[in-house]
């Protein structure tokens, strides 16, 4: 861990919070489903560093760094597909709308482990990149065919069936 940075904790908001959180910025910046977010990113001050393998495993004290609000890089490797790229990317924007306070704390989030704030941050990206009712009025447009819906949003299967969980068996 760099000692520059705080490590990422988790946010006292629940799941439910955080999908509407999701929702309302993705909204607020202009994502439609499928969007491009390295714009979102630039426009907030942030930074991408695509990096080669080694540079990569070097960097896995952390994916984001934020130095203070409008300032944080996120390392992103350059060998993920782009379906992948989209969700780490939006993950990361969970990161720091949720556990930097936009900034205002300083940290770094770590690639690695299962904890509560790295599920937080897929929580937040799942929402941001698939709407609620955008994603189940694109589920009821297939008749429930999840390969469409995951070309719509532009993400892989694997995040539609998560996010597909979360709003319909929970």
């Amino acid at each position: 861990m760099n000692s520059q940075y705080s490590a990422a904790t988790p946010s006292n908001l629940t799941q439910k919070q955080i999908f509407r959180l999701a929702e309302k910025k993705a909204q607020d910046l202009g994502l439609l489903a499928g969007g491009e977010i390295e714009p979102i990113i630039k426009n907030l001050g942030g930074k991408i560093h695509y990096v080669s393998v080694q540079r990569w495993l070097e960097t896995q004290d952390g994916s984001i760094f934020v130095n203070g609000p409008n300032d944080f890089f996120i390392f992103l490797s350059n060998f993920s597909s782009p379906l992948r790229n989209r969700f780490t990317l939006a993950h990361e924007l969970g990161h720091y709308f949720l556990h930097s306070n936009e900034g205002r704390i300083r940290i770094q989030a770590a690639r690695r482990g299962s904890t509560k704030t790295e599920w937080q941050a897929n929580w937040f990206a799942a929402a941001f990149l698939m709407p609620q009712d955008e994603f189940l009025n694109t589920l009821k447009k297939y008749n429930n065919d999840l390969d469409f819906v995951a070309a719509h949003f532009l993400v892989s299967r694997k995040a539609v069936d998560v996010r597909y969980d979360s709003l319909l068996r929970t």
